[in-house]
């Protein structure tokens, strides 16, 4: 399903009527994290950039991992193996996500290192440009997060792959940012080729099928991701994705065959909070997933009356059914969209993966 531009042409008017005047920025010191020191990784950073009330932030920033490496003091012409990721934000993060660039669409380097975008318009809005980029790591944190893997377990990267970084800052009625600027800085620290045991893994699936109307308030939504892998597979990392009608996110280890839920001896993961969802990262996280096996996961989503400024009206809208129901649909902006969306890190890494 392609996400239009176009489709969010009225949210910018509709939000900023009756947001009254701006309220005087609140300071806040930008991402202070110092990149790794020469020959033991690299840095991703944004830079500030501005968030004003009545919108929504969501820019791309590419990298070319052999730039990358020659910054940081590495060999820029050999691979690097990362096993330590350190992410600092500041306040009004709604989420920043890390991908490698594989099949480009529209969203193209080649276009700009930064490529920008506002109340949904903009290719760094339009999901189906990331389609296949697999997932480097994410954050939905204001502040630090801080993993190093398990002992082994590394991901690498060659020097001619890009990494593209986008981030997605919210100032509206649903979430804010309280200086009115973003920033954010990533750490990769590496480790020596001869002391990597095993490639980590991750995967990122959107269940996209979603509607949460008022005429059905608290629906949920099931899905499941297969790892093609004859060995067992060992999650060390897991993190949800709602937006403000989220209520419950739930992710189990899954057999591969079964059609009903698993019991909840087999549940690794567990959300309650949309804007702060809990990011559960090894040694505390550790659940094995049998041969053939993989993930399930579930939604569940409590329906709410949409602001004021957006109403029922500019809900319908938006929806591709014209149900006239009041519903909010799969979608990027958090005002108007809900979303459900997981990122798990493993190992052994997979190359065959089907989510259903």
């Amino acid at each position: 399903m392609r996400l239009s531009s176009s489709r969010f042409a009225l949210l910018p008017a509709l939000w900023l009527l009756g947001c009254g005047p701006d309220p005087t920025p609140v300071p806040q010191p930008a991402a202070q994290l110092d990149p790794p020191p020469q020959g033991q990784g690299f840095q991703l950073k944004t830079g500030t950039f501005q968030v004003p009330v009545g919108s929504e932030k969501q820019d791309c920033f590419f990298f070319r991992m052999s730039e990358l490496a020659e910054t940081g003091g590495l060999e820029p012409d050999a691979p690097v193996y990362v096993h330590r990721v350190q992410i600092d934000q500041t306040e009004g993060s709604h989420h920043m996500n890390v991908f490698r660039v594989r099949t480009i669409v529209e969203l193209d380097p080649a276009n700009g290192l930064v490529q920008e975008g506002t109340n949904g318009q903009g290719e760094c809005f339009d999901s189906p440009n990331w389609a296949d980029w697999p997932l480097v790591a994410n954050s939905q944190l204001d502040g630090n997060l801080d993993w190093t893997f398990p002992e082994g377990v590394a991901n690498e990267f060659q020097p001619d792959e890009w990494l593209m970084l986008q981030t997605h800052y919210v100032n509206v009625t649903t979430q804010v940012t309280p200086s009115g600027e973003g920033n954010v800085r990533v750490n990769f620290w590496t480790m020596p080729k001869e002391e990597v045991k095993e490639q980590l893994g991750t995967l990122f699936a959107t269940k996209q099928s979603i509607r949460v109307c008022k005429s059905n308030p608290t629906p949920s939504f099931d899905g499941t991701c297969q790892f093609g892998s004859s060995s067992p597979v060992n999650i060390i990392g897991a993190n949800a994705h709602f937006h403000s009608r989220g209520k419950q996110f739930d992710m189990f280890s899954w057999d591969g065959t079964s059609i009903d839920p698993p019991a909840s001896s087999a549940r690794f993961y567990q959300s309650m909070t949309w804007d702060e969802p809990p990011m559960m990262v090894s040694p505390e996280l550790h659940a094995v997933v049998p041969p053939g096996g993989g993930v399930w996961y579930s939604c569940g989503y409590q329906w709410q009356m949409p602001p004021q400024s957006l109403g029922c009206q500019g809900l319908d809208a938006l929806d591709a059914q014209k149900a006239d129901d009041c519903c909010y649909t799969f979608g990027p902006l958090v005002e108007a969209y809900e979303h459900c969306n997981i990122f798990v890190y493993y190992y052994p890494k997979s190359d065959n993966i089907n989510c259903f």
